[in-house]
């Protein structure tokens, strides 16, 4: 079976985009997906807003079903510690096109809400998030990831 719909994830950083390349292999994701084509781009770390435009100018963006970007929102606390949330609605805002999905507060937290908190090294946790990825099926996580996509594709069927 071909696929219907095209999908970009976009990491923050090089270890987000080892992490999502990893999940999307797995076979129960494959499963919830298997209508898609999903790309994995990753950005080099920087501002939320640096990392939106970097996502914006991947070659033929604006041919993806759907577009999902992952941003840290520790940055962006710690950027604009009294407007963040103002801040998080206009990126929002300006980058409709776009689904946001934030990590609270990084990537490292989303693993470590997962994995336990006995991983401290960040290096470590990275690497056991991507060997034990497979805990991460159901998580709140995987819950954000998959709600744009079925949603997207529930959208596009009533076309």
């Amino acid at each position: 079976m071909t696929s219907l719909y095209s999908c970009l994830m976009f990491g923050e950083g090089k270890k987000d985009k080892k992490f999502l390349i990893t999940l999307i292999d797995l076979p129960k994701f494959k499963y919830h997906t298997s209508k898609w084509t999903i790309k994995i781009e990753g950005a080099s770390g920087s501002s939320p807003e640096v990392i939106l435009r970097q996502c914006q100018a991947i070659p033929y963006f604006q041919n993806y079903n759907l577009v999902i970007c992952f941003i840290d929102l520790d940055k962006l606390k710690n950027d604009y510690p009294q407007k963040w949330e103002t801040k998080k609605k206009q990126l929002e805002k300006n980058y409709s096109n776009i689904t946001i999905i934030w990590q609270i507060d990084n990537a490292e937290d989303e693993y470590r809400k997962v994995l336990g908190a006995q991983y401290d090294n960040k290096h470590k946790l990275n690497k056991m998030a991507k060997k034990q990825v497979a805990l991460f099926i159901n998580s709140s996580l995987w819950k954000r990831i998959l709600k744009p996509i079925r949603d997207t594709e529930k959208e596009l069927n009533k076309l």
